[in-house]
Order: C-alpha cells, then structure tokens, then sequence
C-alpha cells in the first residue's frame, strides 16, 4: 500500500474520534454536592434610638448540600455585632440607654438557595433563611429575670447574591447581602460579605 494511501486511511479513521471531541475541551459542568462555604464582611443592625449601629466585622461559616442544579439547602452559623444603636429606650431625661447599646448576635440559621443561571459560570442566588439568634447581652427587657443576661429569639431572613464558578476545579467565589428580622426584640440586621465556597 502506498504511503498516501495509508494517510488517508488513518485520516478516516480518526475524523470520528475528533469529530467527538468539543472544539474547545470538555463541556463546562458546574460541581454540584456537598459544600463547605466561609464568609467575612461586614454587619450593622437598624432600628432603635441610633437608626443604625456603626458597621462591623461579620463571619459566617456554613456546609449544604445541592440537592438538584438549582437548589441547594445549608446550614450556616453567623457572628456579628451591633455598636451604639439602642434599642431598650434611653433613661428619662438623658441619652443613655436603658440596656446596653452594644450586644453581640450570634445566628444559627437553615438557608435554601435558588440558582439562576446568567452566564456559563455566574449565577444569581436568591435565598431565605430561618433560625434562632442569640444576643449578649439582651438589648430589650427579656421580661423576666435578670435584663443583663443574653436572650435568644427566633429570625427570619431573605438574602440575594451571586456566585461565579471559576477555572479552578471544586472552587467557587461570590458576594451576598442577608437581611434578618429577629422576632421578639424587632431588630433587623444586614450582612454584606464575599464568600469562598468549596464544593467536594
């Protein structure tokens, strides 16, 4: 057989093979599964005598599972403060608050996420979270007992964020802002932060 000849044939051979192949490599999958998120930014709360309280540090470390491509459930635990925003009322005839201005509000919150894909790796996340927060010390009268002591209360949320899987394999990045209610003192809390999220 002639040296063209079996060009040709190889040639023939192979067009399949290469006709298989995605011009550009293997089609883009986003991971889905188990995943492990950490998140720091900052937090403030609003409301109260203040309006708002100063911005602070705020630290959030979660794990959740996709259940489908769209929609994942979590579990993240959260702490921030709130600085010089009074919401026990000041004493009569002064500008001192009646409890102290500045608590410490930990969350233990379930989060269920919506994925809403824009582009080829960006995503917009909206979200709800619900769970309890505890705040030390109490910033309004508990009612019963000593008013120094922390109190916990039940919250309620709504988040929105996005989320862009990059070219490194298991690794996401993102940013999202959470707003919280905590039912029984009435204070509402934001959080905006960046997020790294790893998924196995």
């Amino acid at each position: 057989m002639k040296k063209s000849q079996w060009i040709a044939a190889l040639a023939l051979l192979s067009s399949p093979v290469l006709a298989a192949t995605p011009p550009e490599g293997v089609p883009f999958q986003p991971r889905r599964g188990f995943f492990t998120e950490t998140d720091i930014g900052v937090f403030f709360t609003v409301g109260g005598e203040n309006v708002y309280s100063n911005a602070q540090t705020y630290l959030q470390l979660g794990v959740g599972y996709d259940l489908t491509e769209k929609l994942s459930l979590g579990a993240h635990f959260g702490l921030g403060s709130s600085a010089q925003n009074c919401f026990a009322g000041y004493l009569p005839g002064t500008e001192t608050c009646a409890l102290s201005d500045n608590f410490t509000m930990a969350f233990l919150n379930v989060t269920a996420a919506y994925h809403v894909r824009v582009l080829e790796r960006l995503y917009l996340t909206p979200k709800v979270v619900a769970g309890y927060t505890r705040l030390d010390p109490a910033p309004v009268n508990p009612g019963e007992g000593d008013p120094a002591r922390a109190i916990s209360a039940p919250n309620a949320g709504l988040g929105f964020g996005v989320e862009y899987a990059t070219g490194m394999d298991h690794f996401s990045v993102g940013a999202d802002l959470l707003a919280r209610y905590i039912i029984g003192p009435d204070i509402t809390s934001f959080a905006i932060f960046p997020k790294v999220k790893y998924t196995f």
